[in-house]
């Protein structure tokens, strides 16, 4: 079987702690990078940096990358494909940095490069998109503006959008690194002096369908997912939606979803998600709520082992008022065991969503501080010596 070194390129971006956001973010978009390494003095790696994180965090242009940066995630270079492959749905990564035994990155692996090998080689399995996509879609409304794109996609943890118009046709796409993008060229002009025709609350408040892409790329439902996997790469795209012979979405399909059916092939050790059920009776919250908590159960992987994840959700109040009020609190539980522990976080809302997203980002603060008090290298130098 093949490395991962086999078919990793080069890096084309290190960063370094005391870059500024003013620096790095044009040279990440002119790469198309999402998630860039970041390096110490010794070339070791020391964390990462993602378009999602910058987003969150509303940093400024000055803001120095040490102190957005997220814990480091990695694979080996003396890993084999289907290691790689793995760590990637798992992770829901576009590209991972690989490392030698002294902790420098000496290459970077991404869904494209295994998507390529896959389609050389011919292992994509027969299966068409309807099997492998996402769905229902979560979509927008060509006349719904900016900010809600970008709390929908916050909301779900998913980084596109499909646009539709009054009869559910795609008629764009847009992204979070569209946001982040336009977002930040705002920012950064403005900060620099210059004036800009445009202030970031304008932005937020324009109609989606001034800054979608359009035409859409899409994908139709029936085709193979190997052709699929053609038009991903050949536009230069991670997903699309996935549409029926009159341009209906009904579905995202992207590069994880085609990997993951690969995946499914072998018997390897398949990525934890969570289902939810029980409280939540609408089935888009549910997949809503499913799609932010297992994005956020991606990014704890990649830096502790997890054992067992648990999400509670209770309704407050009596039945009887259950069914006649349109507006109810819930209590969202979660405990996380780790390698390094467990933690339990308890909250309480309104709104689901918001309340388990307010869990969960309280729930990785902890579980920074647990890392930081712990130390990271405990759980890497284990992975290190291979056990």
């Amino acid at each position: 079987m093949s490395h991962v070194m086999d078919i990793a390129n080069k890096p084309q971006l290190l960063l370094k702690p005391f870059m500024k956001i003013g620096e790095i973010l044009p040279k990440m978009k002119e790469l198309r990078i999402r998630d860039a390494p970041v390096i110490n003095e010794d070339n070791h790696l020391i964390g990462m940096v993602s378009y999602r994180s910058i987003l969150m965090k509303g940093v400024g242009r000055d803001t120095r990358v040490q102190s957005i940066m997220e814990p480091p995630f990695y694979i080996y270079e003396d890993a084999d494909i289907n290691t790689a492959i793995n760590s990637l749905v798992t992770w829901r990564s576009k590209e991972i940095p690989v490392i030698n035994i002294d902790g420098i990155v000496v290459g970077i692996i991404s869904r494209s490069a295994i998507l390529y090998n896959l389609i050389e080689n011919k292992k994509i399995p027969k299966a068409k998109v309807w099997d492998v996509m996402s769905k229902p879609a979560i979509t927008i409304s060509e006349k719904e503006n900016i900010a809600k794109g970008r709390w929908l996609m916050l909301k779900s943890g998913i980084s596109r959008l499909p646009v539709v118009d009054a009869g559910n046709r795609v008629v764009g796409v847009i992204t979070l690194s569209d946001i982040v993008e336009r977002l930040y060229t705002i920012r950064l002009s403005r900060r620099k002096g210059y004036e800009w025709i445009q202030s970031e609350e304008s932005f937020l408040a324009a109609p989606v369908s001034e800054f979608m892409t359009a035409p859409p790329i899409s994908i139709p439902i029936d085709i193979d997912i190997v052709e699929a996997a053609r038009i991903l790469l050949d536009n230069r795209i991670s997903g699309a939606p996935a549409v029926t012979s009159d341009n209906i979405v009904k579905g995202v399909v992207s590069s994880i979803d085609i990997l993951r059916r690969y995946l499914e092939t072998f018997t390897v050790v398949q990525p934890i998600e969570a289902k939810i059920s029980g409280a939540i009776g609408d089935e888009l919250e549910r997949i809503q709520i499913e799609k932010l908590v297992n994005s956020y159960l991606s990014k704890y992987s990649r830096y502790i082992g997890i054992v067992n994840f648990k999400l509670i959700v209770k309704r407050r109040g009596k039945m009887e008022d259950m069914a006649i009020e349109k507006r109810r609190q819930y209590d969202v539980s979660i405990r996380l065991t780790t390698n390094l522990g467990t933690l339990s976080v308890n909250s309480q809302c309104w709104d689901l969503a918001t309340c388990v997203r307010e869990t969960l980002s309280i729930l990785e603060r902890r579980l920074r501080k647990m890392i930081d008090k712990k130390g990271i290298r405990s759980y890497n130098s284990r992975k290190l010596e291979g056990e």
